[in-house]
């Protein structure tokens, strides 16, 4: 892909552009303020559709993201000005998504998750185009839309029929693992934690790791024993602030791996700043809570201490300390670097201990000296 135009609030930013820069080389910003209020009939107002307009500088960008949920209205209004694609949050998280996919599973939850949120768009094509308000660039015409509107609606029941068939033969592969007394460790937080470089760490693979955000589509198992326990590790897809409906439904069986597992490793970067790290320890403690993942054990690694002074590590030890406790987990907390190896041995032995209950408690399990 050569290039977009980003539009985006300042707090976004960041994030935003890490995920646009995957998909593409050149990539304009237009930055929205926080308090910024979006029009109910245009998201844009007129002062601002000129500023994406000039970012669009002339015809080099094709392609314009906005990062957050547009509606149908919106959608249109701003396709009608600029007069090139507009996608919002959820297409751009399911565009770096599909970048990564390789698994059959991963590509059909992509495609219908893509064309179960288009769905309403399509359906407001079919309205505009019945009483002639559909403009030219957006379709060939009434008719073409509404054929276009039943293919999609068949193509989603195609797909769901396929991943109901994946997520059964899923679901005996569990049921087979928990017959056979396997305890299953899902390695689960924000994406870009370091999750499948410790599943690397911790099982021997070596599976593709990078900077990049969602590089995980799918999950992969493998057993290691822990202690006494026959342990299957699973890495799993990350999870990304206010996780769009969407993607939940479309990665049910991915997430379904984390509600049903006996203990839980949750990822935080140390590294990030103190803000951006108690924002993403709260949005994956409000996902495992949606996903139904309480009441288990949970060992919250502060990954990349190798980055960070102690002090620091301290810190953020009693920031989920104070998160946790009382909380709907029995939990420890591990510093450790799955890059560098740092304190793995440890994380082992807490998890051969969570592993074994009652003997896990609610502490933070020190970095040895």
């Amino acid at each position: 892909m050569s290039g977009a135009v980003l539009v985006a609030r300042r707090s976004d930013r960041a994030e935003a552009e890490e995920l646009a820069r995957a998909l593409y080389g050149e990539l304009g910003v237009v930055e929205l303020p926080d308090n910024y209020r979006a029009s109910p009939s245009t998201y844009l107002t007129p002062k601002w559709v000129d500023e994406v307009r000039r970012a669009l500088n002339g015809g080099s960008f094709s392609k314009v993201y906005v990062y957050d949920v547009l509606s149908p209205r919106h959608v249109s209004y701003l396709m009608k000005e600029l007069k090139v694609s507009v996608e919002d949050r959820v297409m751009l998280i399911l565009d770096v998504l599909a970048e990564h996919a390789g698994s059959k599973e991963a590509k059909i939850q992509i495609e219908m998750a893509r064309l179960r949120h288009q769905l309403p768009l399509i359906r407001d094509w079919v309205r505009r185009a019945k009483i002639g308000e559909l403009p030219g660039f957006l379709g060939p015409g009434g008719y073409a839309v509404d054929a276009y509107y039943a293919h999609v609606r068949r193509r989603i029941a195609r797909l769901k029929r396929e991943l109901e068939r994946i997520r059964r033969v899923k679901d005996a592969e569990r049921v087979r693992r928990e017959e056979r007394g396997f305890k299953l460790i899902a390695i689960a937080g924000y994406t870009n934690a370091g999750k499948t470089t410790l599943f690397n760490r911790l099982t021997g693979e070596s599976r593709a790791t990078g900077p990049e955000l969602l590089t995980t589509t799918t999950t992969k198992a493998k057993m290691v024993p822990i202690g006494n326990s026959k342990a299957v590790f699973i890495d799993t897809v990350g999870f990304i602030r206010d996780i769009p409906p969407e993607i939940v439904e479309a990665f049910y069986a991915t997430l379904k791996e984390i509600s049903t597992a006996s203990a839980v490793i949750l990822m935080l970067d140390s590294s990030d700043s103190e803000g951006a790290f108690a924002m993403k320890l709260r949005e994956s403690l409000r996902i495992l809570i949606r996903i139904g993942y309480v009441g288990k054990p949970l060992v919250v690694t502060l990954n990349k201490v190798d980055l960070v002074q102690r002090d620091c590590v301290r810190k953020l030890e009693e920031l989920v300390d104070r998160e946790l406790r009382g909380g709907l987990w029995s939990y420890r907390v591990v510093p450790i670097s799955a890059l560098r190896g740092i304190n793995i041995d440890l994380l082992k032995k807490v998890l051969e201990e969570v592993l074994e209950p009652p003997t896990y408690l609610h502490e933070t399990s020190p970095a040895p000296r």
